[in-house]
């Protein structure tokens, strides 16, 4: 049962309370158990009135169901249900038996309520029973960590029922408070400030400790403070923007938590026997209360653990070394572009034809016509700046001559241009960037280092197919690595820094230590790679059905509302964007050399042998024809 439903648990003679064999009382004692019974439902439904709820219904345990007719007065719109142990004259064996098979039946009823998440914070639970407090320390526990309450039958002149709340977090020294009586003369009054079915977890009350599970990221940054109440008169505070959020919360929640680490120091991965590793592991047994650390939200893990509301969404991202920056040796291709050559290329074919298309369209056949070789040849030196002479022209016919003029003009405009170009990209210097997807990951002689015990880990090695699959593939060869979280900056600034690996992490982490690494150095040395991976939801864990999960939610959505987690995440990391969109080219003053101007020199050479190949043979030629 899910929801705001209420469930009445009135125990009449079951096992937390006496029972009482009716039928062996004398008649007038029968009749006050009667009226007790009566007075019972009344209290019920004082309750019920005091805090209402329009989903609910009654389980009622009794010894002698004709005994009982009073518990039709309970206001349950859900239904009522009676488990009834008949003891009319029997043997007190069978009676025994009759009793003993009941209660295995309720113990089934609360093995799958448990299942079916019935005893949740959403789900009211009140007790009523006879037995004092100091016999009910065996569900004392169930009683403060879930939102019921409990009516204690008072032996006295006077039928008195007592309603209490237990206070999580109190220990077994603590005692539940009260917060009303019910007399049949006086009706219900309230004896405290709190309410029927109080909010105990909106504010903790006596500020207890709680156990959390964290896993340090290396990009973590740690401060050692004064404290005189930390042993030493020293205390280390986390720089963490996620610590941040949880200590905020904590405090308006009114508890302090202490850290207990997994000893394998991962995040928790699934194993065969169905129990998870890691903070997940801990999480499951029980062992602490919630997680300080964020963790990625997957299907798997909502079957063991409770995730609070998103606080942000992660992008797997990989972090590459930047080469030095180089020269590019076919730099004097680049001030123009492919199809600026190519519409070049096609003008000089353009003004060769309009030359021979007029000269025969316009010319007398008696007049002396220009060669086409001699066209073809003139129109070439002017795509190359070389000069014509007055000669080669003196004859030429004037419109011959103006059309010359204006392609020489156009060619003296671009060729301008090409030349300043060319001499500001031979003061630039391009930094390679040769991976940007997971493909360049697996055409490149590179290692994957992955973090130990995380999803992200499993994203890339329990891959079967895709680009991921490729990737998975690597550890057959040996070029993907498992290294703990808290071991990747140092690996970063070897193994990475070095050109031979890369890391793959979620993208706060990653952003964070390439702006560690360049307020250490002051140069940018590392960089995203454009392709993002596998976004996933990320929030604090909890155990299954924790109580501290609907108070922690209302808090954890003011801060996403708010914008505050990014606003921490660049102030606990100066330099925080500076990396992430680093420059492709830099400018840099040098003197020119055979490192800039090799790519010309290799088509002069090539120019050159390819003419001295022709020249060749055509010695050859000519001679074979003589």
């Amino acid at each position: 049962m899910t929801g705001a439903a209420t469930l009445l648990l009135a125990t009449f003679a079951s096992p937390l309370v006496q029972p009482i064999p009716l039928p062996s009382l004398p008649l007038h004692k029968q009749h006050d158990a009667v009226k007790e019974t009566s007075e019972g439902v009344a209290a019920l439904n004082a309750v019920l009135e005091a805090a209402p709820q329009h989903e609910s219904f009654v389980m009622v345990i009794t010894q002698k169901n004709e005994k009982f007719a009073g518990v039709s007065g309970v206001v349950a719109p859900w239904g009522l249900v009676v488990f009834e142990v008949a003891s009319d004259g029997q043997d007190a064996n069978v009676t025994q038996a009759q009793l003993s098979r009941v209660v295995a039946f309720l113990a089934v009823i609360a093995e799958w309520s448990l299942k079916g998440r019935l005893l949740v914070w959403s789900t009211r639970l009140l007790v009523l029973t006879r037995l004092p407090l100091h016999r009910l320390t065996h569900i004392r526990t169930t009683l403060a960590m879930t939102n019921s309450m409990l009516i204690i039958l008072t032996p006295s002149s006077t039928v008195r029922y007592s309603m209490y709340v237990e206070v999580p977090y109190t220990g077994e020294e603590g005692r539940p408070v009260q917060v009303g009586t019910w007399t049949a003369q006086q009706g219900l009054t309230t004896t405290s400030q709190l309410p029927f079915f109080p909010e105990k977890f909106e504010k903790l009350a006596n500020r207890p400790q709680l156990k959390v599970t964290y896993v340090k990221f290396s990009s973590t940054v740690t401060k050692t403070v004064d404290d005189p109440t930390s042993p030493g008169g020293k205390k280390t505070d986390i720089l963490d923007p996620d610590i941040r959020i949880f200590d905020a919360i904590a405090e308006n929640m009114n508890f302090t938590f202490q850290i207990n680490s997994p000893a394998d120091g991962g995040w928790g991965i699934e194993l065969s026997n169905g129990s998870y590793n890691g903070m997940v592991g801990m999480l499951q047994r029980k062992e602490v209360d919630m997680s300080l650390s964020l963790f990625h939200v997957t299907h798997p893990r909502t079957r063991v653990l409770d995730f609070a509301f998103p606080l942000v969404i992660w992008y797997v991202r990989v972090i590459v070394h930047r080469g030095s920056p180089e020269v590019h040796p076919w730099g004097f291709f680049l001030p123009l572009t492919s199809l600026v050559w190519i519409t070049l290329l096609s003008s000089l074919l353009v003004v060769i034809s309009v030359f021979i298309v007029l000269r025969k369209c316009l010319l007398d056949k008696t007049l002396p016509r220009t060669k086409i070789g001699k066209i073809i040849y003139c129109s070439i030196r002017v795509l190359l700046q070389e000069d014509l002479g007055v000669r080669s022209v003196s004859k030429w016919w004037w419109w011959e001559r103006v059309l010359l003029g204006v392609w020489m003009m156009i060619m003296m405009v671009l060729s301008q241009s090409y030349t300043g170009n060319l001499m500001s990209l031979l003061a630039v210097r391009y930094i390679p960037m040769p991976i940007q997807t997971l493909q360049d990951i697996v055409d490149n002689p590179v290692t994957l280092i992955v973090p130990t015990g995380t999803t992200v880990a499993r994203t890339f090695l329990d891959a079967k197919s895709g680009v991921l699959g490729k990737v998975g593939d690597l550890q057959k060869v040996g070029r993907i690595k498992s290294v703990l979280i808290a071991q990747y900056n140092a690996y970063m600034d070897t193994h990475v820094r070095r050109g031979t690996h890369v890391i793959v992490l979620v993208d706060t982490r990653t952003t964070a230590m390439m702006a560690q690494d360049f307020s250490a150095i002051g140069r940018c040395d590392f960089y995203h790679a454009q392709e993002e991976i596998s976004p996933m939801v990320a929030s604090f864990a909890f155990v299954k059905d924790s109580p501290l999960l609907p108070p922690f939610n209302k808090r954890v959505s003011r801060v996403v509302e708010s914008g505050i987690y990014y606003y921490w995440q660049k102030l606990y990391n100066p330099n925080f964007t500076t990396c992430l969109t680093p420059p492709k080219k830099v400018v840099v003053r040098t003197t020119l050399g055979l490192t800039n101007l090799w790519g010309t020199l290799v088509v002069l050479v090539g120019g050159s042998g390819f003419s001295g190949t022709v020249f060749l043979m055509e010695l050859l030629c000519s001679r074979l024809l003589r």
